[in-house]
């Protein structure tokens, strides 16, 4: 696995963590706007959640319009903490599917959407209590009211998972398909340099 195999599901993890409707929503948008790579057909459950769920227009709004609604109600003071138990699950859950669907999205078979899922869900922990944490340090320690901070958080988690959607694991086969057959071998990465 590559860094960028590794960023992706991470930060759409995170991205969940901060805001838990982003994730599915990122990628709902992306398979809409052809996120597949062109001339790869698609095979099983990848194809069918990229060409009948996430594609669906109808899905994709439904996604939208729950991110957006809880970007607005993340400001309102009778929002509860996303450390309670409740959200908190669901953040890592919903960081969990996220990854798992953007590892089965590259048609990259179970093993790669299982370490997505796992990624995804240990990023929706660190995104949700970083997050929550930083924005109280920084509320605490500035003059700034929490809203700008949340603001900020808000357009950190867009970019956390905007990335996610927006780069492929391409650079990462493409830099290893330019080294040399020799060091692509994997007997020769384990040989000993005694």
């Amino acid at each position: 696995m590559g860094a960028i195999t590794v960023l992706r599901p991470l930060a759409l993890g995170m991205a969940t963590g901060m805001r838990s409707q982003l994730g599915l929503a990122a990628l709902a948008v992306a398979m809409s706007r052809g996120g597949k790579k062109k001339g790869k057909k698609g095979r099983g459950f990848a194809s069918m959640v990229q060409g009948q769920v996430l594609s669906s227009p109808l899905v994709r709004k439904s996604l939208v319009a729950t991110a957006a609604t809880e970007i607005v109600a993340d400001k309102l003071p009778s929002t509860p903490s996303r450390l309670n138990r409740g959200p908190l699950l669901a953040r890592l859950a919903l960081g969990g599917l996220a990854g798992g669907l953007l590892g089965w999205s590259d048609d990259r078979g179970f093993g790669r959407a299982a370490a997505g899922a796992a990624l995804g869900a240990a990023g929706a922990g660190l995104g949700a209590f970083g997050g929550y944490h930083l924005r109280a340090a920084l509320d605490q320690r500035t003059n700034l009211p929490d809203r700008y901070w949340a603001v900020a958080e808000d357009i950190t988690a867009v970019g956390l998972a905007a990335f996610a959607v927006a780069v492929t694991d391409d650079s990462d086969t493409q830099q290893t398909e330019s080294l040399p057959a020799r060091l692509r071998d994997p007997e020769y990465a384990d040989a000993s340099w005694a």
